[in-house]
């Protein structure tokens, strides 16, 4: 079956709405003020939920007690970064940068079998035209003719790297030893197109010789391709808008493969490029664990391609699930000692991210259990409920629509409903990956197919198919069966019917390509993400 696509229209694109955010004493104050009114807030919600007159079931309070609060205690993490949000060039400082002028650097990019020409060509091209470039690298794990040709023409430097293990940061560190001897290189995802002055832009920020690397926003062109892609790329616009802004106040924001500048020594303090499959937020980790900081500037510098359908989607979230996971695990506990507190409350927060797979899983099953087994975890009424944490909402509503305005691209502001479905239907992907990172078990890194297909994914979306129907099934139950219904059972059933109305719209994506008419198909792509081995 051909690939069937969804066009998004959006009422504000182009270079033209780019912007460049600074946080203004004004939304500083406020975003305080709220913030404080979000953690009272929070407290109030909480006094009522575990208010000893609620508790049913201990157990499965726990159980359930965890699948509610989990999102709302992360985000007081996420609302004390947004409070050191700043713009690097804010600093009066760097206005008086002058000495990384005639500074230059190397950009590296990376190629394998079965990629599409036509992208390369855009990259490349772009590449050859930027400031401040010593050399660029295509490092070509299929020593493709086409692409010697191309990079022939263009005056690129191509490097044969077949054979080369640890994928793409294999070939990061081959060329670092046998070709680049640049202080500063770009590492740059071959999807990603450059702007000219990306270079001179990120390099001026070394003058800090603590500095150990450069981030910018990564930002996507074909967004609008797809209601997935355009879901996608909105639960990437808070982490590149406040969080990484709060993360450089604090000096530390997270490198990003896809376009990051690094500082090589920094590299060599850590032996290179990190090969795993979170091989940026662990070279990350370990570049900061050595005592650099990092500089995070809020500035599309390249834009690239974000996954346009569900298969595609899932098995990049099932890569970044499983090594971050394994970071966890691994990684996290032998940095530990390296990291000063707020790095080591920052990695953490950031390694658990994907236990929220496990909190959603309760979240959806466990109203299930309750409505058929006849039992439930609080006894609360709905009203109650909903009385308790409206206050939460409309503070953390608040929050949003500050930070929004620290955004990139006026296309990044609005309610971002798409991407909380695609969160609450990704339960099944993070969870795996959590058990993938706990147990060992292998996931091979292969990059991210670059043309999507929405053919049918049936096993994929048959939990949530699962869900929906054991949840309608157990709202049934309860008029049918039940003797008395009471506050408990009227929370679960509110609980149920979310869980549908949350799962449906990504359930029938999922199999919709059966029941529409294929336009004709681009190259097929991998059609299962859960493939593993045991390490």
């Amino acid at each position: 079956m051909g690939e069937v696509r969804d066009p998004i229209r959006a009422r504000i694109a182009g270079r033209s709405f780019e912007r460049e955010p600074h946080v203004s004493r004004r939304e500083r104050v406020a975003l305080g003020a709220l913030v404080l009114l979000g953690i009272q807030s929070l407290y109030f919600f909480a006094e009522y939920w575990f208010n000893l007159g609620m508790k049913r079931e201990a157990f499965f309070f726990l159980l359930l007690s965890f699948s509610v609060f989990w999102n709302p205690i992360r985000n007081l993490y996420n609302w004390w970064v947004y409070l050191w949000a700043r713009h690097p060039e804010d600093d009066a400082r760097w206005n008086d940068v002058h000495d990384m002028d005639t500074v230059t650097g190397d950009v590296l990019t990376t190629a394998m079998p079965g990629e599409p020409y036509d992208m390369f060509e855009k990259t490349l091209t772009a590449i050859s035209a930027m400031a401040c470039l010593n050399h660029a690298y295509l490092l070509d794990g299929g020593n493709d003719p086409k692409l010697q040709a191309l990079c022939e023409r263009l005056g690129i430097r191509h490097v044969d790297c077949r054979g080369i293990q640890g994928a793409k940061a294999g070939k990061i560190n081959h060329c670092l030893r046998e070709h680049s001897k640049a202080s500063f290189l770009l590492v740059i995802d071959p999807d990603h197109i450059p702007k000219p002055d990306f270079l001179a832009r990120t390099l001026r920020h070394f003058a800090d010789p603590s500095v150990g690397f450069v981030q910018v926003v990564q930002a996507y062109y074909n967004l609008r391709d797809s209601w997935v892609a355009w879901g996608a790329a909105e639960q990437t616009f808070g982490f590149y808008g406040a969080t990484q802004m709060g993360l450089g106040g604090l000096g530390i924001p997270t490198a990003i493969g896809a376009n990051c500048t690094f500082r090589r020594a920094a590299l060599d303090s850590i032996g290179g490029h990190a090969e795993h499959l979170a091989e940026d937020a662990l070279t990350s980790m370990r570049i900061h664990a050595q005592g650099w900081k990092s500089v995070y500037l809020p500035w599309r510098g390249s834009e690239g391609l974000v996954p346009t359908d569900l298969g595609t989607f899932w098995k990049q979230q099932l890569k970044w699930a499983t090594g971050m996971s394994y970071l966890l695990f691994q990684e996290y506990p032998k940095l530990f000692g390296k990291f000063s507190p707020t790095e080591r409350l920052h990695y953490f927060v950031a390694a658990t991210f994907y236990v929220g797979g496990l909190a959603q899983a309760m979240n959806l099953l466990l109203p299930i259990v309750f409505l058929f087994a006849k039992f439930y975890a609080v006894e609360m009424p709905l009203w109650g409920f909903l009385f308790h944490i409206l206050p939460y909402a409309v503070i953390s509503t608040s929050i949003f629509g500050i930070i929004q305005k620290w955004s990139s691209h006026r296309e990044e502001i609005g309610f971002p409903w798409r991407s909380m479905l695609l969160e609450k239907a990704s339960w099944h992907i993070n969870l795996l990956g959590l058990i993938y990172g706990a147990t060992g078990r292998k996931v091979p890194y292969l990059p991210t197919p670059k043309e999507g297909s929405e053919k049918p994914i049936p096993s994929l979306v048959a939990p949530h198919w699962a869900v929906i129907l054991l949840s309608a099934l157990g709202i049934l139950w309860v008029p049918l069966s039940y003797q008395r219904i009471d506050a408990g059972t009227i929370l679960m059933m509110a609980f149920a019917a979310i869980n549908i109305l949350m799962l449906l719209p990504v359930a029938w994506i999922g199999i919709r390509g059966w029941f529409k008419q294929p336009i004709p198909a681009k190259p097929a792509l991998e059609e299962s993400v859960a493939v593993g081995g045991k390490a």
